[in-house]
């Protein structure tokens, strides 16, 4: 008996079940590394593009929407210069200037270019005629970029080291035939917006850098300061396209960037002014390995189940059908066996009774 054994396969039904389900994990196993592996930097890149973009945008809107308000109130301005009375005109100007810190100042100049009428009466008989501002605000709805007002500076002061800076809103006065009579102006503070923008940026948990529409870097949230030709996503805000991308930025560290061409509001006239919000893409990482992380424990624990689930399987149904077959062997060699009777599976029944049909056969 024992050289017939030796001459049957070394593979038993047990072994074949094992090896089956080893083989099967262990592929599915590399198949989910795989794709885990190739996806990982695809799907961070993806999510990363959405949180950004989605930030940036709430927060180029909200500094727009602000704007708005502001210009909502210099067009009511405008359509009161032709029916007020100077002391009346001055009084709106000054309610709206308030306590300054946004608005720093608001006045009416004729088609000569001469202030007749302003908040606080700063600039009144000052000649503007050569200001952006007035000459483009004679023509049409006007904004103007950051800058220096040099006469308003020295007037106004500086509580800090730096200049005063101001962004300018402007627009044409009309009389009642549609006749330009002169231009409403505006300037407001820029450290007000510098402000809104910092707070944004820290509520939302994002680097934003505003580019002027020269292109160049008129605020950022944090200390680093940038030349437009350091950086991709800078170079693209030279024209205005909206991207996203992953880059090497000068401190050495990967950054996903995300660009608004566009930071403006209903009518607001455009700045020419384009935000790009920042995320670190290197403190993703961290949550993308612990993913990871987790997969392989799911991993390992999966494999312990199917262990036990195979072991138990083999000690149910393929160890019965090793006793059939070796009292199969037993009476082929004439041994009086009687088989097991087993009833687990209709296989197992069927060999039982053929084996002991057999037996009896034999003994008759």
């Amino acid at each position: 008996m024992q050289d017939r054994l030796a001459s049957y396969p070394r593979l038993t039904l047990a072994r074949a079940v094992y090896s089956f389900v080893g083989v099967g994990v262990l592929l599915v196993g590399l198949l989910a590394a795989v794709t885990v592996n190739s996806r990982s930097a695809g799907f961070l890149d993806e999510t990363l593009d959405v949180a950004v973009r989605v930030r940036a945008n709430a927060a180029g809107y909200n500094l727009a929407r602000k704007l708005h308000d502001d210009w909502g109130d210099l067009k009511f301005l405008a359509s009161e210069v032709p029916q007020s009375t100077p002391q009346r005109l001055t009084g709106l100007m000054d309610g709206m200037r308030g306590d300054a810190n946004r608005i720093s100042w608001i006045g009416y100049a004729d088609v000569s270019g001469e202030v007749l009428q302003s908040s606080d009466d700063l600039l009144v008989g000052a000649d503007v005629s050569t200001r952006p501002w007035f000459r483009n605000g004679l023509q049409a709805p006007f904004a103007g970029d950051v800058h220096e007002a040099v006469l308003l500076s020295k007037i106004l002061g500086s509580d800090g080291e730096e200049e005063l800076r101001f962004v300018d809103l402007a627009m044409p006065v009309r009389n009642a035939d549609g006749q330009a009579v002169g231009v409403i102006g505006m300037h407001i503070n820029f450290a007000w917006a510098e402000t809104i923008l910092k707070e944004q940026a820290a509520s939302l948990g994002l680097d934003m850098y505003l580019i002027g529409a020269d292109g160049s870097v008129i605020v950022t949230t944090n200390e680093t300061s940038l030349s437009p030709r350091e950086l991709q996503i800078l170079s693209a805000a030279l024209l205005g396209n909206a991207v996203s991308s992953r880059e090497v930025w000068p401190d050495g560290r990967s950054y996903f960037s995300s660009l608004v061409p566009r930071v403006t509001y209903s009518d607001l006239p455009n700045f020419g002014w384009r935000l790009i919000g920042r995320l670190d893409g290197d403190n993703f990482n961290s949550s993308l390995t612990s993913i990871k992380k987790t997969g392989a424990v799911l991993l390992v624990a999966l494999v312990c189940v199917l262990g036990v689930i195979t072991t138990v399987f083999v000690m149910f149904f393929i160890r019965p059908l090793e006793e059939l077959g070796a009292a199969a062997d037993g009476i082929a060699d004439g041994r009086d066996t009687y088989p097991p009777d087993l009833t687990r599976t209709r296989e197992m029944a069927q060999l039982s009774a053929s084996l002991a049909r057999l037996q009896a056969a034999r003994d008759g």
